[in-house]
């Protein structure tokens, strides 16, 4: 009697445990937190943890290096260069919000004498100038320079619609050089924080001088003329003069 008993207990028991382990897998089922790309997991169609597949964040292993074409130091006057770098984004559908660089300048004998840092933007599939100014060299004689990229967050972005028109409208190299150019907004939208660069090359396409302006707002049909000034004669009337602009594709609004 007593043993019929105590299996009554304990089936009434393993009834009310049961029964609360199937409340408890209901309750968990409902509530338990959704698979997130900024949750430290990779518990989606991830390529990586939180990167790749419906992450818009792109794993490392997926994107291609930044191009580098060339960088050049840029000797404005006894003491003080100008600095420039010609990059390419081979990537066609990924951009970095923010990617860190930072150049370095040595002399004719291989010794560092300075460094600038700074930050840009990458758009998916863009080539760009970087642009440096009034490095202070004092009296030593600039030899070579580079630049050196952190790794950028790549991300899934969209290529920037080629709405800004450029036209040159002249160049003077005395008494102090001057590049006139007239920039258009050939876009239904405003243009914000557009920024443009000019390089100045010579016969065999070696750039001797740069320089860059930012336009803050740009109407839709808007246009404004913008100018390049250097303080002394440029050594050469430039051969070729090849101008690039950029819109910020993150700060876009579609």
């Amino acid at each position: 009697m007593a043993s019929w008993a105590r299996q009554r207990q304990f089936s009434y028991l393993f009834g009310i445990l049961a029964f609360f382990a199937i409340v408890g897998l209901i309750i968990f089922l409902i509530y338990k937190p959704r698979p997130t790309c900024f949750d430290g997991k990779q518990n989606q169609d991830e390529k990586g943890v939180d990167c790749g597949g419906v992450c818009a964040k792109a794993c490392a292993s997926q994107a291609r290096e930044l191009k580098v074409y060339w960088v050049r130091p840029l000797k404005v006057a006894d003491g003080w260069y100008d600095l420039s770098a010609l990059v390419e984004n081979l990537n066609q559908n990924l951009g970095a919000r923010r990617v860190d660089y930072t150049f370095s300048l040595y002399d004719t004998n291989n010794i560092i004498i300075t460094k600038r840092v700074g930050a840009t933007y990458i758009n998916p599939g863009e080539k760009f100038a970087i642009f440096e100014s009034r490095i202070d060299t004092g009296e030593r004689q600039v030899g070579k320079a580079f630049i050196e990229f952190l790794t950028p967050t790549w991300e899934r972005a969209k290529t920037v619609p080629k709405t800004i028109y450029l036209e040159k409208i002249n160049f003077t190299n005395t008494p102090k050089p001057q590049l006139h150019y007239t920039v258009t907004n050939g876009g239904l939208k405003v243009a914000s924080n557009l920024q443009i660069s000019t390089l100045l090359s010579d016969i065999n396409g070696n750039s001797f001088a740069a320089s860059a302006t930012k336009i803050d707002k740009l109407e839709p049909n808007g246009k404004q003329d913008v100018y390049f000034t250097w303080p002394v004669p440029l050594v050469a009337d430039p051969t070729y003069i090849d101008t690039y602009w950029r819109l910020n594709t993150f700060t876009l609004v579609n």
